[in-house]
């Protein structure tokens, strides 16, 4: 894949080429994806202070964005192409601080644009499970986010528990299995699965918050990297609208080495983002449409081309190839 393309650029070309997809299907798929890769997307990054919202930003796009930071509001503006990511400065326990920055945050997130439309497609809201400042985090998101997203506010918000490595404390990383001990999972999954019980019962919210770790070294001299990212990113995409998830993989992704590669294992997260995203470009198509573990085999011979196409393209933009 050439580095200079972007996701759907690169899956137009490969269309283009491809012996088993006719002609009409290609002229309708590569409009499509024109379409597609023009769709603006503003993403929002909010928490408590040191929870790790900057370090998630560049766990999930690596140092591919421009940088800019707002001395004035504390601002800090992430670019590339159509993406921003805004990411807002911690709540730090001062009242009057954290009283205007929840205004702020709360204003933003209610603005729409000249067509009716969200100014802030996507509220990210990191928190630290071993923190005394989760509190603070818990009711950022119920009394402040969630009102302002109004009803559509599962389509618009994911909660994530950073720092997975450190909040089980004395537990570690089983090196033998390449994965987290079972006590590195208990403390973050419970602390999630209480997060969600809480806004459910108070708020009505269902909201299942992702565990993960932005950035740890690991003892064994292998270095700093990622751990379940790609459940955040996966929960992302399938929270987007269609139109918006290819700005998001079009976005250079984190190239660092197996940036994508650890995850907790319950579910093929790689194979759900290959689903949203064929749903999104194969027009008329539910749940991936996967016959026999191939992706768009539904469809037929060119549904199938395409599944793969779209696999191949997302396993080079993961670096997963």
């Amino acid at each position: 894949m050439e580095n200079s393309k972007s996701f759907s650029q690169q899956l137009a070309w490969d269309i283009s080429h491809s012996s088993l997809v006719d002609e009409f299907k290609k002229s309708t798929l590569q409009l499509h994806l024109h379409e597609l890769e023009d769709q603006p997307l503003n993403i929002m990054v909010v928490g408590p202070k040191g929870v790790g919202k900057t370090s998630t930003i560049k766990a999930v796009f690596g140092n591919c964005l421009n940088e800019e930071f707002n001395a004035v509001s504390g601002i800090t503006r992430f670019q590339n192409g159509h993406l921003v990511v805004w990411d807002y400065p911690g709540h730090n326990g001062d009242e009057q601080h954290d009283k205007m920055l929840d205004m702020q945050i709360g204003a933003t997130l209610s603005e729409s644009d000249s067509d009716g439309n969200p100014l802030i497609d996507m509220a990210v809201v990191v928190l630290d499970p071993a923190e005394q400042n989760l509190n603070q985090g818990y009711r950022l998101i119920c009394d402040v986010i969630a009102p302002a997203l109004g009803r559509n506010f599962d389509n618009r918000l994911v909660v994530g528990l950073n720092k997975a490595d450190i909040a089980s404390h004395s537990y570690g990383w089983d090196f033998l299995n390449d994965s987290p001990s079972n006590e590195v999972e208990i403390w973050p999954e419970s602390t999630a699965a209480l997060i969600r019980h809480c806004m459910l019962d108070e708020s009505g919210l269902e909201i299942a918050p992702v565990c993960y770790a932005a950035d740890f070294e690991r003892t064994n001299g292998e270095g700093r990297r990622p751990f379940n990212t790609i459940k955040l990113l996966n929960q992302l995409v399938a929270k987007l609208p269609a139109a918006k998830q290819i700005t998001l993989i079009d976005t250079p992704l984190n190239q660092q080495s197996q940036a994508w590669f650890d995850s907790d294992d319950r579910m093929n997260y790689v194979v759900e983002v290959e689903n949203s995203l064929f749903d999104s470009i194969y027009q008329g198509s539910r749940g991936g449409s996967r016959f026999g573990g191939l992706l768009g085999a539904y469809m037929g011979k060119q549904g199938r081309e395409i599944g793969y196409l779209i696999r191949r393209n997302l396993h080079n933009r993961l670096n997963l190839a």
